[in-house]
């Protein structure tokens, strides 16, 4: 009796893959975020950090963060760094942009939505900011002060809110200032680039860190009232002034 042919073997088997560089980046990201070593809003090391640390290119690397985007559990801002934001958290607050997104293109709303939820955010952060907080909020007033170039100039605006978000020491007002913050910056910086409006927003941003370094909640809120009034009314004006 011969052999029997190799046509009537069954093979459970597949060939080994290699397993991209990238690909254990993403697993090894992952896995610290399940394990809760790496929480909501922790901040990556550097590009040419984590090349080091996991002993790969640069571009290993950038391959494993733009995954982790496309998953939402990375997000990167430009000038600021790359930041933790888990999937499941991410939900209610995606919801929330998307209905706010119907209306992008009014100005007006957008100002009433920010009205209602940041002088609430500033008179928290009065409560609960830590000695690192102000010197993160003074530290991006301080390069606003010295800043003249608009792009740039427009991060730091954006900067500015996220770390006070961040100052609550509440994740959902952080995560919702963060993935709003495109939303939001159509209220800052439209109509209204002007060397008047970079005054306006430093001088309020001034009064918004003196009260949260002085512990004083309503002093923050109302400075921050303030201050958006006053933006409001020079984006809007500044958008008539253009259609006519």
């Amino acid at each position: 009796m011969g052999e029997p042919s190799d046509k009537n073997l069954s093979n459970p088997f597949k060939a080994v893959k290699k397993t991209k560089l990238h690909e254990q980046i993403v697993s090894q990201i992952q896995a610290l975020i399940d394990n809760g070593r790496l929480k909501h809003g922790d901040q990556l090391p550097p590009e040419r950090e984590l090349a080091t640390i996991f002993q790969v290119s640069r571009h290993s690397v950038r391959e494993a963060i733009r995954i982790l985007e496309q998953k939402k559990v990375l997000i990167s801002r430009a000038g600021s760094g790359t930041y933790i934001i888990p999937d499941d958290e991410s939900m209610v607050v995606d919801f929330l942009a998307a209905a706010i997104n119907k209306a992008k293109n009014t100005l007006d709303e957008i100002f009433q939505f920010r009205e209602l939820l940041e002088p609430q955010i500033a008179a928290l952060a009065a409560r609960n900011a830590t000695p690192a907080d102000h010197n993160v909020l003074q530290d991006i007033l301080e390069r606003q002060q010295n800043e003249w170039n608009s792009d740039v100039a427009k991060e730091l605006d954006q900067d500015f809110h996220l770390a006070l978000a961040k100052a609550t020491g509440n994740a959902v007002l952080f995560q919702t200032v963060e993935l709003l913050g495109h939303i939001f910056s159509k209220s800052r910086h439209a109509y209204s680039q002007s060397a008047h409006r970079n005054r306006l927003s430093i001088q309020g941003h001034q009064k918004i860190v003196t009260a949260i370094q002085e512990a004083k909640p309503e002093a923050a809120r109302d400075s921050m009232a303030a201050h958006l009034c006053e933006i409001r009314e020079l984006v809007l004006s500044s958008r008539s002034d253009k259609k006519g």
